[in-house]
């Protein structure tokens, strides 16, 4: 079985390892698709952290190729924020969200 992840193009992903701290994967605002665990995880859940709130966790059961829907969820910021013992490795699939922003098309007739 492969562990490759596909979405629409517009999305971007990112393999996080588990063993840094702290991951900022995009600090502006950003829509989430999900997340797919790519090498099995330590005994401890993995908080996918928007500022200091917690919006999502991977569970630390979670096997590898398991992916975990996030419904794209708008989010001022996108951190991986697992323990400090955490093992492991995830893809996060977001994209930047440019609503309303200048240069993002944003009003301009169809």
């Amino acid at each position: 079985m492969s562990n490759e992840v596909s979405t629409a193009a517009e999305f971007l992903t990112s393999v996080v390892d588990l063993s840094t701290d702290s991951t900022t994967v995009f600090a502006y605002p950003v829509i989430l698709r999900g997340i797919s665990v790519n090498v099995a995880l330590s005994a401890h859940a993995v908080p996918i952290t928007d500022g200091s709130i917690t919006r999502f966790q991977v569970p630390s059961a979670a096997s590898v190729g398991q992916w975990i829907e996030c419904g794209d969820s708008r989010m001022a910021t996108l951190v991986v924020d697992p323990d400090n013992a955490a093992t492991g490795k995830i893809t996060v699939v977001y994209k930047p969200d440019n609503a309303g922003q200048a240069g993002s098309g944003a009003g301009l007739p169809a």
